[in-house]
């Protein structure tokens, strides 16, 4: 028998296959236990049934992106160039995202739930990934911010989901980066 981790790491992985190759609708605990190798009951132990999957997912997949932009961005940059960047990161990374694609484009009603869903004691997508994401935001000096550093980065949260959700903009990514950037640095630097 496989270890929790490892349990957990193949289903996760498995889900994330499934919803990229047919989406949450079609997703069931069966099918991702059978992808992943597992029993149903190992499964069913790890997220209870087919919502606690779907919640560890996008738990885990929030985690991944704010994980990968500590590695990617410079931290040390000035406020402006760390909203822009972010900003840039974000919407590169949820275009290359699989899963996420699928989802905006054959399911985006899944999208919109999370987005302005609040459980009883969770947040919902914005407030979540603002709340990783306002450290980032806030490395270097968060003095520069025109907000605090939550509320700048649910500016900025917000600006990528509306434009991620979207397959075609007027906008390019920088004009999109440029926008957050003014809309939350007090002065941005040349």
């Amino acid at each position: 028998m496989t270890s929790p981790t490892r349990s957990s790491e193949a289903l996760h992985d498995a889900a994330l296959e499934l919803i990229a190759e047919s989406g949450l609708g079609a997703l069931t605990i069966g099918g991702v236990a059978e992808r992943a190798g597992v029993s149903r009951a190992t499964a069913y132990r790890e997220f209870g049934d087919k919502d606690g999957l779907i919640a560890a997912i996008g738990r885990g997949e929030v985690v991944k992106m704010i994980t990968a932009a500590y590695t990617e961005l410079d931290l040390f940059a000035p406020p402006g160039r760390i909203v822009h960047a972010v900003t840039l990161f974000a919407l590169g990374y949820l275009r290359k995202h699989a899963a996420f694609g699928y989802i905006r484009n054959h399911e985006p009603d899944w999208l919109i739930n999370v987005a302005i869903a609040h459980g009883r004691s969770e947040l919902n997508l914005v407030e979540t990934v603002a709340a990783l994401a306002a450290p980032l935001i806030a490395a270097r000096a968060d003095a520069a911010l025109a907000l605090t550093p939550v509320q700048a980065a649910e500016v900025v949260v917000r600006i990528v989901l509306s434009h991620v959700l979207l397959a075609h903009s007027n906008l390019t990514d920088e004009q999109v980066a440029d926008t957050a950037t003014r809309a939350v640095v007090l002065a941005v630097e040349e």
